[in-house]
């Protein structure tokens, strides 16, 4: 436990969480590669090519809708959080995130010591 008097030393980082462009490459090719085998294997099972073309594809599409359904209400639901977040009282004496950052840098390695 810290004793009065001991300081806290902070480091703030900020990464980056982009994909690289191998990354979305390897993510277009692996879903490919899916698409062709399941319409391969329906095709094999005595379906029409173009209604399994059509049937896989078309279940894509709606996979993708509804993703992008829960993605928009989580982030709705994340806002409307942050809205009753900011409207309670601030607690006395609590640090933020923005007083510890320097403001013309991108990266600080060691912001500064806090006083416990």
């Amino acid at each position: 436990m810290l004793d009065i008097g001991e300081y806290i030393r902070t480091e703030v980082i900020i990464k980056s969480d982009a994909m690289s462009p191998y990354q979305v490459m390897g993510i277009i090719a692996c879903c490919t590669i899916v698409f062709a085998g399941v319409v391969t294997l329906l095709t094999m099972q005595g379906v029409h090519i173009l209604l399994a073309f059509l049937g896989v594809y078309l279940f894509a599409v709606w996979c993708m809708l509804g993703m992008q359904r829960r993605a928009r209400e989580s982030f709705e639901a994340r806002r409307d959080f942050g809205s009753h977040y900011s409207e309670r009282e601030p607690l006395i004496g609590r640090v933020r995130a923005n007083d510890l950052q320097v403001s013309n840098t991108v990266e600080v390695k060691r912001v500064g010591q806090i006083r416990i």
